[in-house]
Protein backbone atom coordinates (compact mmCIF):
# COMPACT_ATOMS: atom_id res chain seq x y z
CA UNK A 1 0.00 0.00 0.00
CA UNK A 2 1.61 3.40 -0.95
CA UNK A 3 -0.17 6.66 -0.49
CA UNK A 4 0.93 9.77 -2.51
CA UNK A 5 0.12 13.05 -1.49
CA UNK A 6 0.25 15.99 -4.10
CA UNK A 7 0.23 19.63 -2.16
CA UNK A 8 2.15 22.88 -2.18
CA UNK A 9 5.70 23.36 -0.65
CA UNK A 10 3.64 24.58 2.58
CA UNK A 11 1.98 23.44 5.36
CA UNK A 12 -1.02 24.99 4.69
CA UNK A 13 -4.01 22.49 4.85
CA UNK A 14 -1.59 19.84 3.91
CA UNK A 15 -0.21 19.39 7.27
CA UNK A 16 -2.81 17.64 9.16
CA UNK A 17 -2.67 14.56 6.08
CA UNK A 18 0.96 14.67 6.81
CA UNK A 19 0.86 14.18 10.34
CA UNK A 20 -1.86 11.33 9.67
CA UNK A 21 0.52 9.56 7.46
CA UNK A 22 3.58 9.84 9.70
CA UNK A 23 1.31 8.88 12.79
CA UNK A 24 0.59 5.45 10.99
CA UNK A 25 3.94 4.61 9.42
CA UNK A 26 2.71 2.89 6.10
CA UNK A 27 4.48 3.78 2.79
CA UNK A 28 3.84 6.87 1.92
CA UNK A 29 5.22 9.57 -0.76
CA UNK A 30 4.57 12.98 -1.81
CA UNK A 31 4.78 15.24 -4.50
CA UNK A 32 5.45 18.48 -3.78
CA UNK A 33 4.43 21.61 -6.44
CA UNK A 34 6.64 24.38 -5.99
CA UNK A 35 4.80 28.15 -5.15
CA UNK A 36 5.74 29.63 -8.83
CA UNK A 37 4.70 29.72 -12.32
CA UNK A 38 6.14 26.57 -12.79
CA UNK A 39 4.50 24.64 -10.04
CA UNK A 40 0.85 26.67 -10.75
CA UNK A 41 1.58 25.40 -14.28
CA UNK A 42 1.82 21.99 -13.71
CA UNK A 43 -0.87 22.35 -10.96
CA UNK A 44 -2.97 23.45 -13.89
CA UNK A 45 -2.51 20.88 -16.06
CA UNK A 46 -3.13 17.96 -13.48
CA UNK A 47 -6.85 19.40 -12.21
CA UNK A 48 -8.63 18.88 -15.21
CA UNK A 49 -8.36 14.98 -14.66
CA UNK A 50 -11.21 13.12 -16.12
CA UNK A 51 -10.18 10.89 -12.79
CA UNK A 52 -10.60 14.18 -10.39
CA UNK A 53 -13.66 15.98 -11.47
CA UNK A 54 -13.18 18.43 -8.76
CA UNK A 55 -9.61 19.08 -8.60
CA UNK A 56 -8.47 20.60 -5.85
CA UNK A 57 -5.08 20.79 -3.39
CA UNK A 58 -4.31 18.69 -1.01
CA UNK A 59 -5.26 15.42 -3.02
CA UNK A 60 -3.86 12.01 -2.52
CA UNK A 61 -3.96 8.87 -4.42
CA UNK A 62 -4.61 5.44 -3.03
CA UNK A 63 -2.44 2.65 -5.30
CA UNK A 64 -4.73 0.30 -3.21
CA UNK A 65 -7.97 1.39 -5.19
CA UNK A 66 -6.11 3.38 -7.86
CA UNK A 67 -8.86 6.28 -6.51
CA UNK A 68 -7.74 9.95 -5.85
CA UNK A 69 -9.52 11.71 -3.16
CA UNK A 70 -9.49 15.58 -3.06
CA UNK A 71 -10.79 18.16 -0.44
CA UNK A 72 -8.67 18.11 2.76
CA UNK A 73 -11.09 17.39 5.16
CA UNK A 74 -12.29 14.66 2.92
CA UNK A 75 -8.46 12.89 2.36
CA UNK A 76 -8.70 13.26 6.26
CA UNK A 77 -11.70 11.05 6.97
CA UNK A 78 -11.14 8.75 4.00
CA UNK A 79 -7.66 8.37 5.72
CA UNK A 80 -9.44 7.67 9.26
CA UNK A 81 -11.67 4.83 7.73
CA UNK A 82 -8.93 3.33 5.96
CA UNK A 83 -6.79 3.28 9.27
CA UNK A 84 -9.24 2.90 11.81
CA UNK A 85 -9.02 6.34 13.21
CA UNK A 86 -12.74 7.02 12.52
CA UNK A 87 -15.38 6.89 14.92
CA UNK A 88 -18.07 4.48 14.92
CA UNK A 89 -20.62 5.60 17.52
CA UNK A 90 -22.71 8.35 16.09
CA UNK A 91 -22.78 10.56 19.14
CA UNK A 92 -18.73 10.86 18.32
CA UNK A 93 -19.00 11.03 15.04
CA UNK A 94 -21.11 14.22 15.47
CA UNK A 95 -18.93 15.31 17.82
CA UNK A 96 -16.12 15.20 15.33
CA UNK A 97 -17.85 16.93 12.74
CA UNK A 98 -18.86 19.75 15.08
CA UNK A 99 -15.17 20.22 16.16
CA UNK A 100 -13.60 19.56 12.34
CA UNK A 101 -16.13 22.44 11.02
CA UNK A 102 -15.28 24.83 13.82
CA UNK A 103 -11.31 24.44 13.34
CA UNK A 104 -11.61 24.58 9.86
CA UNK A 105 -13.72 28.18 9.72
CA UNK A 106 -10.81 29.53 12.54
CA UNK A 107 -8.49 28.25 9.54
CA UNK A 108 -10.75 29.95 6.47
CA UNK A 109 -10.92 33.32 8.19
CA UNK A 110 -6.98 33.10 9.13
CA UNK A 111 -6.67 32.95 5.22
CA UNK A 112 -9.10 35.94 4.84
CA UNK A 113 -6.85 38.02 7.45
CA UNK A 114 -3.58 36.74 5.79
CA UNK A 115 -4.21 36.86 1.91
CA UNK A 116 -4.51 39.50 -0.83
CA UNK A 117 -7.39 38.63 -2.50
CA UNK A 118 -6.72 41.80 -4.65
CA UNK A 119 -3.29 40.54 -6.18
CA UNK A 120 -3.26 38.69 -9.28
CA UNK A 121 -1.48 35.12 -9.61
CA UNK A 122 -0.66 32.79 -12.44
CA UNK A 123 -3.76 33.70 -15.14
CA UNK A 124 -5.67 35.46 -12.76
CA UNK A 125 -5.63 39.06 -12.87
CA UNK A 126 -5.07 41.35 -9.68
CA UNK A 127 -7.73 44.10 -8.83
CA UNK A 128 -6.75 47.92 -9.57
CA UNK A 129 -8.58 49.40 -7.15
CA UNK A 130 -8.76 46.91 -4.23
CA UNK A 131 -7.16 47.60 -0.77
CA UNK A 132 -6.27 45.12 1.35
CA UNK A 133 -5.89 46.54 5.81
CA UNK A 134 -3.61 43.10 6.84
CA UNK A 135 -3.56 44.57 10.45
CA UNK A 136 -7.09 45.66 10.44
CA UNK A 137 -8.13 41.75 9.22
CA UNK A 138 -5.85 40.48 12.00
CA UNK A 139 -7.43 42.37 14.59
CA UNK A 140 -10.78 41.66 13.91
CA UNK A 141 -9.79 37.96 13.58
CA UNK A 142 -7.72 37.94 16.97
CA UNK A 143 -11.32 38.81 18.72
CA UNK A 144 -12.84 35.91 17.23
CA UNK A 145 -10.02 33.70 18.07
CA UNK A 146 -10.07 35.31 21.87
CA UNK A 147 -13.76 34.05 21.54
CA UNK A 148 -13.13 30.53 20.41
CA UNK A 149 -10.02 29.11 22.19
CA UNK A 150 -11.82 28.87 26.09
CA UNK A 151 -14.27 27.10 23.83
CA UNK A 152 -12.22 25.00 22.73
CA UNK A 153 -10.22 24.80 25.96
CA UNK A 154 -12.96 23.47 27.58
CA UNK A 155 -13.54 20.77 24.80
CA UNK A 156 -10.06 19.40 25.24
CA UNK A 157 -10.62 17.83 28.89
CA UNK A 158 -9.62 14.34 27.26
CA UNK A 159 -5.64 12.94 26.19
CA UNK A 160 -7.55 13.42 22.62
CA UNK A 161 -10.59 14.35 21.48
CA UNK A 162 -12.69 11.05 21.93
CA UNK A 163 -10.08 9.35 24.68
CA UNK A 164 -7.09 8.55 24.85
CA UNK A 165 -5.97 7.54 21.49
CA UNK A 166 -6.40 10.06 18.53
CA UNK A 167 -8.81 10.41 15.93
CA UNK A 168 -8.86 12.00 12.63
CA UNK A 169 -9.62 15.02 13.82
CA UNK A 170 -7.28 15.21 15.89
CA UNK A 171 -4.58 15.59 13.15
CA UNK A 172 -6.40 18.49 11.48
CA UNK A 173 -6.84 20.14 15.35
CA UNK A 174 -3.61 19.91 16.52
CA UNK A 175 -2.68 21.25 12.92
CA UNK A 176 -4.44 24.63 13.04
CA UNK A 177 -4.22 25.09 16.40
CA UNK A 178 -0.75 25.36 16.26
CA UNK A 179 -0.69 27.70 12.98
CA UNK A 180 -2.50 29.82 15.32
CA UNK A 181 -0.80 30.12 17.98
CA UNK A 182 1.77 30.96 16.05
CA UNK A 183 -0.16 33.78 14.62
CA UNK A 184 -1.52 34.84 17.71
CA UNK A 185 0.41 33.51 20.78
CA UNK A 186 -1.44 35.98 23.06
CA UNK A 187 -4.63 34.63 22.99
CA UNK A 188 -3.28 31.08 24.09
CA UNK A 189 -1.74 32.46 26.99
CA UNK A 190 -3.66 30.44 30.30
CA UNK A 191 -5.16 27.85 27.78
CA UNK A 192 -3.48 25.16 29.85
CA UNK A 193 -6.17 22.37 28.32
CA UNK A 194 -5.18 23.41 24.88
CA UNK A 195 -1.16 24.11 25.30
CA UNK A 196 -1.32 19.96 27.31
CA UNK A 197 -2.84 18.81 24.47
CA UNK A 198 -0.41 20.13 21.67
CA UNK A 199 2.39 18.65 23.72
CA UNK A 200 0.85 15.13 23.87
CA UNK A 201 0.15 15.29 20.08
CA UNK A 202 3.88 16.16 19.42
CA UNK A 203 4.87 12.88 21.58
CA UNK A 204 2.70 10.58 20.04
CA UNK A 205 4.75 7.19 17.98
CA UNK A 206 5.97 8.35 14.79
CA UNK A 207 5.16 11.77 15.32
CA UNK A 208 7.68 12.37 18.38
CA UNK A 209 10.70 11.46 16.11
CA UNK A 210 9.28 14.08 13.07
CA UNK A 211 9.09 16.42 15.91
CA UNK A 212 12.37 16.20 16.83
CA UNK A 213 14.20 16.06 13.83
CA UNK A 214 16.25 19.00 12.03
CA UNK A 215 13.82 19.02 8.81
CA UNK A 216 10.94 20.24 11.22
CA UNK A 217 13.25 22.32 13.07
CA UNK A 218 14.33 24.41 10.36
CA UNK A 219 10.40 25.76 10.00
CA UNK A 220 8.62 25.69 7.01
CA UNK A 221 5.68 28.42 5.31
CA UNK A 222 2.58 27.98 6.91
CA UNK A 223 1.21 29.75 4.60
CA UNK A 224 2.56 30.84 1.11
CA UNK A 225 5.65 33.21 1.22
CA UNK A 226 3.49 35.94 -0.74
CA UNK A 227 0.82 36.23 2.37
CA UNK A 228 0.93 39.27 4.42
CA UNK A 229 1.83 36.49 7.32
CA UNK A 230 3.99 33.36 6.47
CA UNK A 231 4.52 31.88 9.61
CA UNK A 232 8.15 30.65 7.96
CA UNK A 233 10.54 30.83 11.46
Amino acid sequence: MTIKLTYWSVRGLGESIRHILRYQNEPWEEHTLTISTEGFTEWMQMRDADDMPFGNLPFIEDTDTGKKVTQSITVLRYLGRKFGLFPTDPAEIVHCEIVEQEIYDLRNKMTTAVYNPYNGFGPYPGSEIGKFDHEFLKGRFAQRVGERIPKFEKTLNKPFLLGVRPCYVDFLLYEILDQLKSFLPEKFEGSNNVLAYLKRFEELPNLKDWFQSDKYKEGNYINAPMAAWHGKK
